[in-house]
């Protein structure tokens, strides 16, 4: 057998995990990026969304956002919603721009780049969101089985998952595709129950082979919101 070597020019861009985030525990202590109208816009419209799903769901009242950032998302489902108990979890800078800001719900600062420490959590959640935040760590495998385990069979998994058209930062190329992803979930027990589309748009790449279940219409959506229910037992 040969040996096979790849070329030091074979990806676009020559990443080392330093250039990555996941580690990086000074991560939000610039919060510039929040100020810019793209950032407000996305905000919005995701909160839509997310109130959308708990008005179809009258009974989510525990809500989990992991990976939530200083908590911009939050405030803005908690304003249309203010009787949740909401919980999020992200990094010491996130949750020192949380309370600067005095907003509303529970912070846990934990470290989920390799795992996901429960501790001082509900044992169960109504809703879970990831908003572009399962790309970002090393193994998201932990995530999502910690999240089966924090839910039940009427809770719902909220996820927005990024269009590799965005070029955005995956650890992972090719397990976030769309038919990959979908797969990912449900081998941990979910399965997709919804779709939202996004407000943005990509390069109008052609489609790919693992991209055979997405919609000719949301082909070159930047993110796709989707939603998902554990598994049902037959």
């Amino acid at each position: 057998m040969g040996l096979f070597r790849i070329q030091h020019n074979t990806f676009e861009q020559d990443f080392t995990m330093d250039n990555f985030d996941t580690d990086h525990i000074n991560e939000w202590e610039s919060v510039d990026r929040l100020q810019e109208n793209g950032w407000e816009n996305r905000y919005v419209y995701e909160a839509s969304l997310v109130c959308e799903t708990i008005k179809n769901n009258p009974h989510i009242k525990n809500v989990l956002e992991i990976g939530s950032g200083p908590g911009v998302l939050s405030q803005k489902i908690l304003e249309i919603y203010p009787d949740l108990n909401y919980h999020l979890i992200d990094k010491p800078f996130a949750k020192k721009y949380f309370d600067e800001n005095q907003y509303k719900g529970t912070f846990f600062v934990k470290d989920l780049s390799n795992s996901f420490d429960t501790n001082g959590l509900l044992e169960k959640y109504d809703l879970v969101i990831t908003n572009d935040f399962l790309e970002h760590v090393y193994n998201p495998h932990a995530i999502i089985k910690s999240v089966h385990e924090l839910t039940n069979e009427n809770s719902i998994f909220f996820i927005s998952n990024p269009n590799w058209r965005m070029a955005h930062q995956f650890i992972y190329r090719g397990l976030f595709d769309f038919d990959n992803f979908v797969y990912l979930l449900y081998i941990h027990g979910f399965d997709l129950i919804g779709f939202y589309g996004s407000l943005l748009q990509t390069p109008p790449y052609p489609r790919i082979s693992s991209e055979t279940l997405l919609p000719d219409e949301h082909l070159t959506d930047w993110n796709h919101y989707l939603l998902f229910k554990q598994k049902q037992q037959k």
